[in-house]
């Protein structure tokens, strides 16, 4: 006989706390002197012996009840004759974890091989008749079907380590929906994985999809505990990308020991050249953050890859990034008929430096429209009514991706500002007034996302710009937040978001009568990042084996346009991405789940050209699932019971070599459940308590009086 839950055997013990109860707790009888009792010891001597028979019985009674009890949720199995698998045709749901953490080292060699040895033993046991369903992490299409068992034996030899890290619950849906569609006296679910927690994670909304009459079984492979060094992100301070300038690169490393590491190499290759080396101090358990310095030549796409050394997990030592690097920032300058001259020499001074910023000037009333397409940041001052064509196309620009700074005039705004500042989500454009005395701003809002990496730690006391005339809101619009404010929340230099660009307001003009703003040492920072925020390059970095979608400034691409998605190295084959347009862009699909980590790039040809002229529109990096490096496991009967509250009844996790998987397997599918007869064993000594009490109480008073 075996115990499905042997664990719980251990409760027996506490069947001997009634026993001793019951021989500690005599009744104590009191004596009651009164004459001519004598004859009638006899009879009380008779009655306390039948008394103490009965207690003892009931005592009996109620431990056997708790005995069957305690024996029924052990679940006892008695083994069938032969101990062999029934005849009838079966389904076989495999599921192979082939992630990353698959490969590293057990007992038996790495898991992911031990796990496919496992499976095939547990495929030959079974008929030429039975049907099987085989699935990996990759979800891949080809293994929806339904295969014979020369098949199932061919495609589990076949699988190779993975990248994709699905999370379980996703995984045995997969096999129920396989399993529902076969014809088959029985049908289970295996599940050959490490249980590594980051995957496996389950809740009651996803266990109430799991048929109840399914019988799901994991097989987990003894790992042996590993160190892990491994890269966990990396970063740019700034969000600009310049040629020639000197670039720092922040690196954070996670160490998974109990001892610390010194002098670990860190390198790191730009276009596959080496760029910069480094070293690194760890600490045990702890996140510890490097940095590397270096320089880019040439502007362009960017493929950089840093590299750690650390052994024997190195699926996580590598980390690719996708990134542009700028000449410079392209400022259009849009001049009014109410520019002043020193509002021109305040821009020219915030803008004037030829290694950063392209400045180029033009009237409001003489544009080029195709030079204002080009520009990075488009700057408005001293419009007093601008033009409907004037403002469609600045909403058109940055809708597409363009970054704009309005700088109103000193008198109240026309009609143009209402359609503009409508159209960008800002609100109203507000009263002009003026004070005799200027006003000191109340606040710098420096947790904007803008001022990130400005300041080394947050401003306490700050020396704030004043006005003495401003055009006055109550609030900023729907879409923008405060970089400046008054005292009592009023904006005076606002932030917001528009499609895919970047707009800013600022309350004042700039001429020195209204605002010290110009000559003030917070624009200079304020001006810098918008022009850096209009050519920002994020970091393109995606996870191997998860579809992911990407947005791209149009630029004169159409969603017609053939867009691919190849290797950086140009040795794989190209991936055709569909593509759809959008407000401003185009927004394109990235089918990540069949590709392997490395260095990749979007290009796409225009429909009417032909392939030589593809363009390069982005560099990215795909990487392993991070989670992935969280070597840690979950307990075998603490995900038993995980299980169990999730609502998978018949579920049972083996935790054994593969050699053992068959013989484990034909014990739970030979064996019957014998806890209903335990259940019925516990009621009929119940109620045999019941009727020893019953009788008890019937007894006549006379002959229970002591």
């Amino acid at each position: 006989m075996q115990f499905a839950h042997p664990e719980v055997l251990w409760t027996l013990f506490a069947l001997t706390i009634p026993v001793i109860v019951h021989l500690f707790s005599f009744r104590r009888h009191r004596k009651v002197r009164f004459s001519q009792t004598a004859f009638l010891r006899e009879v009380q001597q008779e009655s306390r012996s039948r008394n103490q028979i009965r207690h003892w019985l009931i005592l009996l009674m109620r431990l056997l009840a708790m005995a069957c009890i305690i024996l029924a949720f052990a679940e006892p199995l008695t083994e069938a004759e032969g101990g062999q698998m029934d005849d009838g045709r079966s389904a076989l749901s495999i599921y192979i974890d082939n992630s990353p953490s698959m490969e590293l080292e057990g007992p038996n060699g790495p898991l992911l091989e031990a796990s496919k040895v496992g499976a095939i033993s547990l495929v030959e046991s079974y008929g030429a008749t039975d049907q099987f369903h085989i699935v990996t992490s990759d979800f891949e299409t080809e293994d929806r079907r339904i295969r014979t068992k020369e098949e199932a034996l061919e495609r589990l030899a076949s699988i190779q380590p993975g990248y994709a890290a699905p999370n379980i619950a996703d995984v045995l849906l997969q096999q129920q929906d396989a399993l529902t569609e076969v014809d088959a006296g029985r049908a289970s679910a295996y599940l050959f994985t490490d249980l590594q927690a980051s995957s496996h994670q389950i809740d009651g909304e996803v266990g109430a999809l799991i048929d109840s009459s399914l019988s799901v079984r994991f097989v987990t492979q003894p790992i042996q505990p590993k160190v892990n060094v491994r890269i966990d992100s990396a970063w740019f301070d700034s969000p600009m990308r310049l040629a020639g300038r000197s670039e720092v690169l922040n690196v954070r490393i996670v160490h998974d020991a109990t001892k610390p590491v010194d002098d670990l190499p860190l390198s790191l290759d730009i276009n596959g050249r080496k760029t910069a080396i480094g070293s690194y101090d760890l600490q045990p358990g702890m996140a510890t953050d490097t940095t590397l310095r270096f320089r880019h030549d040439n502007a362009g796409h960017v493929h950089a890859v840093v590299r750690t050394e650390d052994s024997p997990v190195t699926f996580d030592d590598v980390l690719h990034l996708g990134y542009e690097v700028a000449n410079r920032v392209k400022v259009v300058l849009i001049q009014g008929e109410k520019a002043g001259a020193a509002e021109q020499v305040a821009l020219q001074r915030l803008f004037g430096d030829a290694s950063l910023h392209d400045l180029v000037p033009m009237s409001a009333t003489s544009l080029d429209y195709d030079v204002l397409s080009t520009g990075d940041l488009l700057v408005m001052q001293g419009v007093q009514s601008p033009s409907s064509g004037l403002v469609s196309a600045l909403l058109r620009e940055v809708t597409s991706g363009q970054s704009l700074f309005l700088i109103p005039p000193p008198e109240e705004l026309g009609q143009g500002w209402d359609e503009l500042l409508t159209g960008l989500g800002a609100g109203t454009k507000g009263q002009w007034m003026s004070l005799e005395a200027p006003a000191r701003l109340g606040k710098l809002h420096h947790e904007h996302p803008l001022f990130a990496g400005v300041f080394s730690r947050p401003p306490n006391r700050v020396d704030l710009p004043t006005a003495r005339g401003w055009h006055s809101r109550p609030k900023p619009g729907l879409r923008e937040r405060n970089l400046l404010s008054f005292s009592d929340g009023r904006p005076f230099v606002t932030a917001g978001q528009h499609g895919l660009g970047r707009f800013y307001l600022s309350a004042s003009p700039f001429a020195s009568e209204w605002t010290n703003l110009a000559q003030h040492a917070l624009l200079v920072p304020i001006a810098l990042r918008m022009a850096e925020s209009a050519r920002a390059s994020g970091l393109h970095q995606f996870t191997a084996g998860k579809n992911a979608e990407v947005l791209l400034a149009s630029d004169g691409a159409q969603a017609s346009d053939a867009y691919l998605l190849q290797s950086a190295l140009g040795n794989d084959r190209s991936v055709l991405l569909s593509s759809q347009a959008v407000p401003g862009g185009i927004r394109i699909d990235l089918p990540l789940r069949d590709l392997s980590p490395g260095d990749y790039e979007i290009v796409n040809t225009p429909e009417a050209s032909g392939p030589d002229s593809s363009v390069v529109l982005m560099a990215l990096g795909i990487n392993p699932d991070r989670a992935e490096s969280n070597l840690e496991t979950l307990n075998p009967e603490l995900w038993q019971q995980a299980l169990i509250t999730a609502g998978w009844k018949r579920s049972q996790v083996l935790s054994s070599d593969s050699q053992d998987v068959v013989a484990a397997v034909q014990n739970l599918d030979s064996s019957s459940p014998l806890w209903l007869i335990l259940v019925g064993l516990a009621l009929v000594f119940l109620l045999l308590e019941m009727i020893l009490l019953k009788r008890k109480s019937a007894k006549p008073k006379a002959l229970s009086a002591d």
